[in-house]
């Protein structure tokens, strides 16, 4: 499980962190600034977020770009739309989450 860390220090204050609420409330049961914490992920926890997050947030955006596809073209106008739509949500899942 993560682990929620000082950045200057790099003293650990929690640990079994699941999710960024889970750390905001440990933070603030340990009277420390969330603003000065990172949480630590392994690379496997870090891939079962990106999976978590694109599931609920892109996959609908990814058939709707081959649902444009299928019925306008993959040049079509609401197939470019539909895709940047798609690749920019997963973009900015990654973005949020640590790089592996």
């Amino acid at each position: 499980m993560a682990i929620l860390k000082l950045k200057k220090k790099g003293k650990a204050i929690a640990g079994g962190i699941v999710d960024d609420a889970h750390a905001a409330h440990l933070a603030k049961e340990a009277e420390v600034d969330l603003a000065l914490c990172e949480i630590e992920y392994s690379p496997k926890e870090i891939s079962e977020l990106r999976r978590k997050h694109y599931s609920v947030n892109t996959d609908f955006l990814f058939f709707d770009y081959m649902a444009a596809v299928t019925e306008y073209g993959e040049e079509s106008e609401k197939a470019t739309v539909a895709k940047q739509a798609w690749m920019s949500k997963r973009a900015a899942i990654k973005s949020t989450l640590p790089t592996l």
